[in-house]
């Protein structure tokens, strides 16, 4: 009986809220969420497999996510972001609104227009000129300028 009741609280929740048929997009890091549930129409990332797009109706998917540029378009309004690395996960609508949600979740995740061009630049020249005598030092520059690299790609 209680499932019932939570299964018609949560059917009533999507109807008072008017929002149906819509992408739910919640974007978060660790230390905060951009979006909880904010109605999308399309949101595109940079999968490990290449740049990819979801709307409502996608199909599911489980996908890791590298560094790169979030975008999230609601009618005429795009925002982006930039992710470090994350997962998302794309589900099936739970209730009878037609929601279908995607959660992504980044380890860091910054809006474009705080990023720094040329702070990234000099982040990336200080990884190069730093010594590499050992393993650590190489593979710290290596994964340190594919990183740098991608900020300053979003930066752009």
């Amino acid at each position: 009986m209680a499932l019932r009741a939570a299964r018609l609280f949560r059917f009533a929740a999507g109807e008072a809220s008017g929002v149906s048929n819509r992408l739910l997009l919640t974007l978060s890091s660790p230390g905060e969420a951009i979006y909880v549930n904010k109605p999308v129409d399309s949101v595109t990332v940079p999968g490990t497999e290449g740049v990819f797009t979801v709307t409502n109706n996608h199909s599911l998917i489980v996908s890791q996510l590298k560094a790169g540029t979030i975008n999230v378009r609601d009618g005429a309004e795009t925002k982006d972001y930039f992710i470090s690395d994350g997962f998302l996960f794309f589900n099936q609508p739970t209730d009878g609104s037609g929601c279908c949600t995607a959660e992504i979740s980044g380890v860091e995740l910054v809006p474009t227009s705080a990023l720094d061009k040329d702070r990234a630049a000099q982040v990336l020249s200080e990884l190069m000129a730093a010594p590499k005598d050992t393993e650590w030092d190489r593979t710290k520059a290596q994964l340190g300028a594919a990183l740098v690299n991608q900020v300053m790609k979003a930066a752009e």
